[in-house]
């Protein structure tokens, strides 16, 4: 693994390598002040580390908070938009990254979509095979047309979703009467 920015060292005689690992363990561990002391530490060094900054801030919110909040990213990002809009040394710049990194400490956080990540990675890497369960072969595949399978197939087996959504009977039966309408739809056309 090449470790990255170690030859650079930060204004208060750190080297960055060092900075940017203490910014994700601070902000995994919820240490609001280190990790902003850290951001900020990058951030002064030059343009080229708070451009890194950025870009760690974008990847934690989906390493280290995941599905803790699922929303994360999408406020780093808003974050990071809008400090594109001002220049680095505009006085309100740091209160873009200094916000990202508050919210992000106080976040719950899981790490599943970065181990999962990991170990699919090395599944493929070592050819493990994984079972194609029968639903899978529906009227989208050359399979699934061999076995004659359709929209009947499609909206009763293929189209299942698990976890369901939490919804009202009135959805519920909405939703049914509209595969059963586009069932009739789709047959007419076939036949039509």
């Amino acid at each position: 693994m090449k470790i990255l920015y170690h030859d650079v060292i930060t204004p208060c005689g750190q080297p960055a390598d060092v900075v940017i690992s203490a910014l994700q363990k601070f902000i995994r561990r919820g240490r609001v002040e280190d990790a902003v002391r850290a951001a900020y530490e990058l951030y002064l060094t030059n343009e080229t580390l708070t451009d890194y900054l950025w870009d760690r801030l974008r990847v934690i919110s989906v390493e280290d908070i995941g599905m803790g909040q699922p929303m994360a990213p999408v406020l780093v990002e808003t974050l990071w938009n809008t400090s594109r809009q001002l220049t680095r040394t505009h006085p309100d710049y740091p209160l873009l990254f200094v916000h990202a990194v508050r919210y992000l400490c106080t976040c719950p956080k899981e790490r599943g979509s970065s181990l999962l990540t990991s170990v699919t990675k090395r599944r493929i890497r070592d050819q493990k095979p994984f079972d194609i369960p029968d639903y899978v072969y529906d009227q989208h595949t050359i399979e699934g047309q061999k076995r004659g399978r359709g929209i009947d197939h499609f909206l009763q087996t293929a189209a299942v979703v698990y976890p369901r959504a939490g919804r009202s009977q009135t959805d519920e039966d909405d939703e049914r009467r509209w595969a059963e309408e586009l069932l009739v739809l789709m047959k007419e056309e076939k036949n039509g």
